[in-house]
Parts: C-alpha cells; structure tokens; sequence
C-alpha cells in the first residue's frame, strides 16, 4: 500500500506563534496551519509504498546520527512565491543546523535508493497559512517582518505519514530520527 510520506524537523514550542495564528485567522481567504503540527520539511517524498518506511528511516537516521543539536529560532514572516501573489504564508528559519546540508543528503541518499522526492529547492521555513484567491497580507507581513516568535532545541528528524482530508492533513510520526546529544 503507498502512503503520503515527509522528512521534517519538528517545532516543539510554538506558543509564541498563537498571536500570529490567531491574526491570520482574522484575513479572509487565509486558512492557517494546525499550531499542533508545525514543522520544517527537509524533504518531501510523496506517495511510496509502505515497505519502504523502514530503508528512508535508515537513511534519515544515517544522515543526522552525527549532527549535534542545536538551537532553533522562529523569526519573522515571509510569503512565497512572493509578496504580490502570495500563496504560502512562512516563518523563517535562525539556526545553527545545517538544514540545506541535510536536505542535500537526504537528497543524495535517497536518490542512490531509488526512492523518489519532490527535488524543490530546500528554502527554510514553517508554513503558518495558505492563501485561497487573492487578499490583502501587507498588514501582516509588516506587523511580524522582523519578529521573533520563539526558540527551541528540536531532538530529531521524523519521518511522517500526511493524510489529506477535508478538515486538513493530518500527520503521524512513523519514524524518530535523534540527533546527537
């Protein structure tokens, strides 16, 4: 059976986002980000038969087991594609991870394996909303363009199941990647 699978990073405290959720809930056609689910993708796989969970958790384990842990900031607030078509409303990323160097291995490996990944530039951030249509962000963005939401030291890397379903995805962890202590 395939399943919907990611690589990411998890953000373990994210009180400090509330307000910013809380305001996007207030901008008509955006639709935020569960605040229990926020994450950083390292990479995504897509669909891939299931039997196959256990060889990316190796190689994702393989990749960070020598990474030390290190802290991690949420800071500011961006968009993509860009700020006069938003589509994807994102916090940045401050850290001293090598994220892009991970993302580029788990590309390099994944490849070697034959397991295919969606081969998007790695760009840094969480995704806190999506914009259906057109609206007016400029108020946000200026309002959070430079604020720092909050720090945390995430443990590991996970390998995560995403079901889509009319209420939103909905996400559970398959594999716990840790990094070094």
């Amino acid at each position: 059976m395939k399943i919907r699978v990611f690589v990411s990073i998890p953000v373990p405290n994210t009180a400090g986002l509330e307000p910013l959720i809380s305001d996007l809930r207030t901008v008509r056609g955006v639709r935020t980000a569960n605040i229990k689910q926020l994450h950083i993708t390292l990479r995504f796989i897509g669909d891939v038969d299931e039997e196959r969970i256990d060889e990316i958790g190796n190689i994702v384990s393989e990749t960070v087991s020598g990474i030390s842990r290190s802290r991690l900031s949420l800071k500011g607030m961006g968009t993509f594609p860009n700020e006069r078509n938003p589509k994807i409303l994102w916090a940045g990323i401050d850290t001293a991870l090598p994220l892009a160097h991970i993302a580029e291995e788990l590309s390099v490996k994944f490849s070697k394996a034959g397991i295919p990944f969606d081969e998007k530039p790695f760009k840094p951030h969480v995704t806190v909303g999506r914009i259906e249509g057109r609206c007016n962000i400029s108020p946000m963005l200026g309002k959070y363009r430079t604020t720092e939401f909050t720090t945390c030291i995430p443990p590991a890397v996970y390998v995560m199941k995403s079901e889509l379903k009319p209420t939103g995805a909905e996400h559970t962890i398959l594999r716990v990647c840790e990094f070094r202590e």
